[in-house]
């Protein structure tokens, strides 16, 4: 996943990389950072970021991210995530519609999912999204895990549509 912020009047990529149980590879630019992030019950966070530990607080509104570490806030201004992946005929992918925690993944590659069937559970802003099939399809792929944060706009499932072939 590739997200652009501005901060100060500069533009930062960050590119990040799960790796499962909260385990992140990020680069900011050319620097990598070896990253462990896990939601503490007061909605904040612990994030470990090359062997440091910083307790994080987050708000989003609207495109704007802010973020308070370390007794000092900053105030990013988001792009929408981009994420390299290959495009087909009948298929898409669907992504989450506000920032959040995955919170329960009831599919796999390669099922096969009829309309409406729940996919992806997201748990936003104490309220749990469900992130359903659009028609009847098959799971190309599942992009997340539970207790991933994703962004807005963020992949979660590749997914194409049309009577299961098999």
């Amino acid at each position: 996943m590739i997200f652009t912020y501005q901060h100060q009047g500069q533009s930062h990529t960050v590119r990040l990389e799960a790796g499962g149980d909260g385990r992140y590879t990020a680069w900011i630019g050319e620097r990598r950072l070896d990253v462990q992030a896990a939601r503490l019950l007061d909605g904040s966070w612990r994030l470990v970021i090359d062997e440091q530990a910083q307790r994080v607080y987050t708000a989003a509104r609207k495109d704007e991210r802010h973020v308070f570490v370390a007794g000092s806030g900053h105030v990013l201004t988001a792009g929408e995530p981009r994420r390299k992946r290959s495009g087909s005929a009948g298929g898409g992918d669907l992504t989450a519609q506000m920032p959040g925690q995955v919170t329960r993944v009831l599919v796999s590659d390669g099922e096969t999912v009829h309309h409406g069937q729940t996919l992806v559970i997201l748990e936003a802003m104490k309220m749990e999204i469900r992130v359903t099939a659009p028609d009847e399809g098959r799971i190309r792929r599942v992009l997340v895990q539970a207790g991933e944060v994703v962004e807005r706009g963020q992949a979660l499932v590749e997914f194409d549509a049309g009577p299961s072939s098999g």
